[in-house]
């Protein structure tokens, strides 16, 4: 009891003094200010260690510059404050936590060496930065340069409360980051690229990419934007919509000729370049509006909506009997989907020979009658020649 007193009485007299020493507490050879070594460094007892004060909550009066750098540990979680030791940094006067967001070195499965922040690892989420600048989140193997990972939701959200809203920026460039210049003729420029797995491995099945759409220059940079898909039974995307720098815009279509150009039709089932759905037309017409209603297609060239005819055609070759003066003879065509009352016109390929006269009309469901009249003095026979019949419903 007495050593142990005397000990104490000694290690303070040291502190007191003004004379620059070392202190040792259980060594004779002390190798710093202070040494405290263990009972047994191989196997240390439970008690062996340096206790710094304990506080359950921070002090009501901040500390002033003589505390900078002291050091406390704390008990309970304060605030934005969590269990641990935290010091007084009075240049900035607040305390700092210390080890709660430590990075730590390591390595991953591919041998990449990197950083990863513990407190996130110890929850079951990997947050890493690899040594060739790849990040990752949800991963310690990033693929690309930056990678979310995860199981469940992984929506990227960029949030912002302001008149200037968030964007979301792909800069590319020529030459270098630090010396850029012009990008090749027609290059792309960036992609949001869309990917999934087909049981065999990672396929791009789609994306939006803007190109440059033919040369850039100073005070000239045109672009083109491309959506792309890919067709069913395939892993190779087709450009669908294509936005020209001159605003043309192709369905389809690679190289838009026009405002709005469509892709040509097939004999395929749903392949036609365009379809209406039936609706129900304006209350109050608009000028340069097409309203298809299940029965007729409008159109509005001002003010009126009218109807756009519609109707059924056949070109067929017609081989007429000679014709007497005065009399006639007629000829049959098929044009599905004509009816009786429709309008019909015909006429035929050519020149026809003189004297004859002829007239056309919808004799019954699906047929259409051409006749042929002589109207001169003497008999005609007329050559086979091909007609054209235009139904008009």
């Amino acid at each position: 009891m007495k050593t142990s007193t005397y000990v104490i009485l000694v290690f303070l007299l040291c502190i007191g003094t003004t004379v620059f020493s070392q202190v040792g507490i259980g060594t004779t050879s002390p190798k710093s200010i202070i040494d405290i070594p263990a009972t047994n460094q191989a196997t240390p007892s439970s008690t062996d260690g340096l206790l710094i004060p304990r506080i359950d909550a921070f002090p009501a009066t901040n500390p002033g510059a003589d505390q900078n750098g002291m050091l406390v540990f704390l008990t309970t979680n304060v605030g934005t404050y969590e269990v641990g030791f935290h010091y007084w940094d009075h240049p900035n006067t607040q305390w700092v936590g210390i080890g709660t967001e430590e990075w730590k070195k390591g390595v991953n499965t591919g041998g990449d060496d990197l950083i990863y922040a513990t407190r996130a690892k110890n929850t079951g989420t990997d947050m890493v930065i690899t040594n060739d600048g790849r990040i990752g989140f949800g991963t310690s193997d990033p693929v690309e340069r930056f990678e979310f990972r995860g199981p469940g939701d992984n929506d990227f959200q960029i949030t912002s409360a302001n008149t200037n809203p968030p964007n979301f920026i792909l800069y590319n460039t020529g030459g270098t980051i630090d010396v850029p210049t012009p990008l090749a003729a027609n290059q792309e420029i960036g992609a949001m690229v869309i990917k999934t797995h087909d049981g065999t491995g990672v396929r791009e099945n789609g994306g939006v990419r803007f190109y440059m759409d033919g040369s850039p220059s100073a005070g000239s940079v045109p672009s083109k934007f491309v959506v792309s898909t890919v067709p069913n039974g395939s892993t190779s995307q087709i450009q669908r919509i294509v936005v020209r720098s001159n605003g043309n815009m192709g369905i389809s279509e690679s190289n838009p000729t026009a405002t709005l150009h469509l892709r040509a039709g097939t004999a395929t089932a749903g392949s036609a370049p365009i379809k209406l759905t039936s609706g129900t037309n304006l209350s109050t017409p608009e000028a340069g509006t097409i309203e298809y209603d299940g029965s007729n297609l409008y159109f509005t060239p001002t003010t009126s909506r009218q109807v756009v005819m519609m109707g059924y055609t056949n070109t067929v070759s017609l081989s007429f009997p000679s014709i007497a003066t005065n009399s006639y003879a007629d000829r049959t065509i098929t044009v599905t989907g004509a009816a009786l009352g429709d309008t019909c016109s015909c006429a035929p390929n050519g020149a026809i020979e003189p004297g004859l006269a002829w007239n056309c009309f919808v004799s019954a469901a699906n047929t259409v009658t051409v006749r042929m009249a002589n109207v001169q003095g003497s008999s005609i026979n007329p050559a086979a020649r091909s007609w054209k019949v235009n139904v008009i419903k």
